[in-house]
């Protein structure tokens, strides 16, 4: 990277993907070699209320660029170090969309028909030869520093929009995964149910009935679920038994763990107190973390769910024998359609995980992964209690 590239970036790294300054004034950078040409500019352009920053050659006007991002910049072509050509290509080279859109008006005495069109190719947006009327200069800049904010207004609501597209998107994937899992769960019931005798009927009915009930409750509640997206509301909480739900949900897999020999055990540590939360929201969180302990874990080893009531947050550990995250898994395995190599051999969406942690950032929480490798898995969800 050349010095000039390097100082287009400074100042840029930290800001870069943050909504630009949208605000009156407007800031505007006059780049002049000629003092007694960019003094009478910059002052006429400060009267007209714009902030003014300036540059005598190429490479400060680089570093300017970089760290002030004007709103729009005239650019002198014949300058020392970096002519105005080589400022102006490389702007509209720069990675971020925002600087690269910065308007330029070139100010020259070249003012042949071939260096106005040379200016245009490199993506000036106007051309004005020297001697210019500086009334043309103030308004064709107001101009551009208009059509520069409004297309900065529309990229931010595009960006908006898509990103309510997009949580939209993974909390239908959520709700999908959610109902695979339990029409799993009721499919295995029918099965042992079509060959069972008559005392095991009853349990596997209750089974699936559990089943049906939960996703009956599920449907009604998504609808309240999917307005957290986009920022149209928060989730909406109730007082909740969590060491309850936790039990209820263990009932729900107790027949896909029974296929496997795995034996489901809760226990609670601390003294059970109602936490504030969102009860489907809670439920999908256990049921998440029970079908990823059941499916991933190994055969005829214990699962066991912990609630564990702190002094200012609940904790919920989901723990089985299974062989631990990789390090290099560990800060990817909650992002969305993720699946780490001992996964793959099993079916699944790289939903669950994804899922537990986005409804818990709902909550006020956040969902982590115990660093155990080669001594289990242990998945743990907090919530902080109600102040």
């Amino acid at each position: 990277m050349s010095e000039a590239a390097r100082l287009l970036e400074t100042g840029t790294q930290a800001s870069r993907g943050e909504a630009p300054r949208t605000s009156i004034p407007a800031t505007i950078l006059v780049v002049e070699d000629e003092p007694e040409i960019r003094a009478p500019l910059c002052h006429a352009l400060k009267r007209a209320g714009y902030i003014v920053h300036e540059a005598e050659d190429g490479m400060t006007a680089c570093r300017i660029i970089g760290s002030q991002r004007p709103d729009l910049i005239l650019l002198d072509v014949m300058l020392p170090d970096l002519d105005g050509w080589e400022v102006c290509r490389m702007l509209r080279q720069h990675p971020d969309r925002l600087i690269a859109s910065t308007p330029v008006i070139m100010l020259t005495a070249l003012n042949s028909p071939e260096d106005k069109l040379h200016g245009l190719e490199l993506g000036a947006d106007a051309y004005l030869a020297k001697p210019y009327s500086q009334q043309e200069v103030m308004l064709v800049s107001g101009r551009l520093v208009e059509r520069h904010r409004r297309e900065i207004q529309l990229q931010r609501e595009f960006s908006r929009l898509n990103q309510a597209v997009e949580e939209q998107r993974n909390l239908h994937s959520l709700l999908f995964h959610e109902l695979r899992n339990q029409l799993a769960a009721m499919q295995i019931n029918a099965d042992l149910l079509q060959h069972a005798d008559s005392s095991a009927v009853t349990s596997r009915l209750a089974a699936i009935h559990r089943s049906s009930s939960y996703l009956q409750c599920l449907a009604e509640d998504f609808l309240l679920i999917r307005q957290v997206q986009g920022g149209q509301m928060q989730l909406p909480t109730e007082p909740i038994l969590a060491e309850a739900l936790a039990a209820e949900m263990l009932e729900l897999y107790e027949t896909a763990a029974q296929a496997r020999g795995i034996a489901l055990k809760l226990r609670v540590e601390g003294t059970p107190l109602p936490l504030t939360a969102n009860r489907p929201a809670f439920r999908i969180i256990v049921s998440a973390l029970l079908d990823n302990a059941v499916k991933y874990g190994p055969s005829d080893h214990p699962v066991e769910v912990v609630c564990r009531f702190g002094e200012w947050r609940f904790e919920l550990d989901v723990c089985d024998a299974g062989e631990g995250v990789q390090v290099q898994d560990s800060a990817k395995v909650f992002d969305r359609f993720y699946r780490g190599d001992g996964a793959r051999c099993v079916a699944g969406s790289g939903l669950g995980l994804f899922g537990v942690r986005t409804l818990a950032n709902a909550m006020g929480g956040n969902a982590e992964v115990d660093d155990q490798y080669g001594k289990g898995n242990c998945f743990r969800v907090w919530i902080p209690f109600a102040a």
